[in-house]
């Protein structure tokens, strides 16, 4: 093909390329001024969870779903710092338990803080737990209007973004890694490996799920 055959096609190239500029200009003024989209935040959170013992030496069902609960809403557990403080001796004898139990599961840092209280102090519960972690805030990407999102998808879907930054933020190991930077660890690869080799073994590792029925 000459040159002189090309230059129409070029031109025409270069029209339409300004045709779709100025049309998807005309489209952005209808829907100007854009909402940002919402980022996640990292900050310190402490959360606790008041236990009561059963009849049969464990927690109660309650008790059990207050836990567990606590512990998934703090992130991963190797991240949380864990203070457990029991008050009566059925207490005492759980707060053992649990934190043999926490630190099978990955916890990296348990402590048991007794306390005495006397006649007039006395509580409904026997053990509180107390979890101290950065945790991830993740912004709310849910439909913004459910009723018209067929209809008008932009304005009730929501700004394009917002879910996969919500994503990333749910995923990341370490929280404070949306807050800054660093250097990946020359283990990284080796955990990720292994992730992959146990799920192709069949060797999956459970979930935290306390659960002191077993």
């Amino acid at each position: 093909m000459t040159k002189r055959a090309l230059l129409p096609l070029l031109t025409l190239a270069v029209l339409l390329g300004g045709c779709d500029r100025q049309l998807n200009q005309m489209r952005e003024t209808r829907f100007a001024p854009f909402t940002p989209v919402p980022q996640a935040t990292v900050a310190p959170s402490a959360l606790m969870a008041s236990l009561k013992a059963s009849g049969n030496g464990s927690f109660t069902a309650e008790s059990l779903d207050n836990l567990n609960s606590l512990l998934h809403a703090q992130g991963r557990l190797h991240n949380q710092h864990l203070t457990l403080q029991p008050y009566t001796p059925s207490g005492d004898r759980l707060a053992q338990r649990l934190a043999s139990v926490l630190r099978d599961q990955g916890a990296a840092e348990v402590s048991i803080r007794p306390t005495r209280l006397d006649a007039s102090e006395a509580r409904d519960w026997d053990l509180q737990v107390v979890s101290e972690a950065i945790v991830a805030k993740i912004p709310d990407c849910s439909v913004a209007n459910a009723k018209t999102w067929t209809v008008k998808p932009f304005e009730a879907v929501g700004q394009p973004g917002c879910a996969v930054r919500a994503n990333i933020a749910a995923m990341v190991a370490d929280p404070r890694d949306l807050a800054r930077p660093r250097t990946l660890d020359s283990a990284d690869g080796i955990h990720a490996v292994g992730a992959m080799q146990r799920y192709h073994e069949d060797e999956v590792r459970e979930l935290l799920d306390i659960d002191f029925q077993d």
